[in-house]
């Protein structure tokens, strides 16, 4: 045995003839199935690390759009904010003309109701004169 060992050849425990020394080719199996397992675990994680790519991607889509959909409420508010400041400042120039026409047609009225107090007297002073 002595003798195989030394030209390069080895019995396993099966009593085959081997080119590779038992121990060594004990060892080369396991370091393969280390390394296919170590292989699976890095196809594992590159999938996790996809996934995680892909949902956080998703994510920063759906916060994108909230982010959108929130400006352009704010811009929504703030035009109402607008067109009620816009309708407010008509409003009072609205009321400022309608006093202006009161004070306007109270001095009228005024006016009218001396006319007619004068051409009532001016009756009243024909109707005793006759």
């Amino acid at each position: 045995m002595e003798e195989l060992q030394k030209a390069g050849l080895y019995i396993d425990e099966i009593y085959r003839l081997r080119v590779q020394d038992p121990r060594i080719a004990n060892q080369t199996i396991e370091l393969r199935q280390e390394c296919l397992e170590y292989s699976r675990n890095l196809q594992e994680l590159k999938k996790f690390g996809e996934d995680f790519y892909k949902i956080s991607n998703n994510f920063a889509k759906d916060v994108e759009k909230e982010k959108l959909r929130a400006i352009g409420t704010q811009n929504q508010l703030k035009t109402m904010a607008k067109q009620r400041q816009s309708e407010q400042q008509v409003y009072q120039s609205q009321i400022l003309e309608q006093t202006v026409e009161l004070e306007r047609l109270k001095s009228e009225y005024q006016y009218l109701q001396r006319i007619e107090s004068e051409q009532q007297d001016i009756i009243n002073n024909f109707l005793m004169n006759q």
